[in-house]
């Protein structure tokens, strides 16, 4: 993609203007994908179902990765430009480096990252020791199946396991990253005393967005807990570490439920 057809999506009336700033990046499941600028921008990539494009490992992915920086940084030196700015040659400043490496250190080792990061851990130790219980799960449902027992549903309830992995899955990373970012932002603010009174806030909209996946996350373990019993220890475990991760979050910042995210919760 070029700067001009960038410029041609970006100015389509039917977006919503920063729906993309505090969404959990998940557009398959998304209602509002037609109204995303960076979702439309996806779509108009040539590469956007190579394989190869989206393996991390291969070349052609870090290509398509530093083609994507090279137009958003050739896009931000034209706005400079118009504001007498030379982005290549600004001077080095020291004390916005270490105020920057300060922030990226505080948000990381606040206690309540640290309890996302031990989440992180733990989901992904019991996902790759699962394989033999996923596996005997399979068995188990296709044998309901062929028997067709009555008042047994297996295919319903495949699927419903099938989900709720899934949603594990795509938030257990995503919790911890949300969370510093929200730490990142607040240290910012109050490291440059800003303050604009009732204003949202970069920092509770990413706690919001934290939030919102230990919710979804909490009501897939549950269902796990349904149909594993045998792993009722651990599973249990998991979802009083992410009551007391909500709740530190929620003690942290106050506000980030009553957040409004664009298009989301207007």
């Amino acid at each position: 993609m070029n700067k001009k057809q960038l410029k041609k999506l970006a100015r389509n009336p039917n977006h919503i203007v920063g729906i993309y700033n505090y969404c959990d990046r998940w557009c398959e499941r998304c209602t509002f994908t037609s109204r995303c600028l960076n979702y439309a921008m996806e779509q108009e990539d040539p590469l956007k179902d190579d394989p190869e494009a989206n393996d991390l490992s291969n070349k052609k992915f870090w290509g398509r990765i530093s083609d994507s920086f090279k137009l958003t940084m050739d896009m931000l030196r034209e706005d400079a430009k118009r504001f007498g700015i030379d982005i290549d040659n600004l001077p080095d400043d020291p004390e916005l480096n270490k105020k920057l490496n300060d922030r990226h250190e505080s948000a990381r080792n606040h206690p309540v990252t640290k309890l996302a990061d031990k989440y992180l851990v733990m989901v992904h130790e019991w996902m790759k020791s699962s394989k033999p219980l996923f596996e005997k799960k399979s068995e188990e449902l296709q044998q309901k199946l062929f028997l067709k027992m009555k008042d047994e549903h297996p295919e319903n309830d495949a699927a419903i396991i099938s989900d709720a992995i899934e949603i594990i899955q795509w938030y257990f990373m995503q919790i911890e990253v949300k969370i510093a970012r929200a730490f990142s932002s607040r240290y910012m603010d109050e490291l440059e005393g800003w303050d604009d009174g009732d204003a949202p806030k970069d920092s509770d909209g990413s706690a919001k967005v934290s939030l919102i996946g230990i919710d979804r996350s909490m009501a897939s373990w549950g269902i796990l807990l349904q149909h594993f019993p045998d792993e009722e220890n651990t599973i249990l475990e998991m979802l009083a570490l992410l009551e007391k991760l909500k709740k530190a979050v929620e003690k942290e910042f106050p506000d980030a439920r009553s957040f409004k995210r664009a298009g989301f919760d207007d």
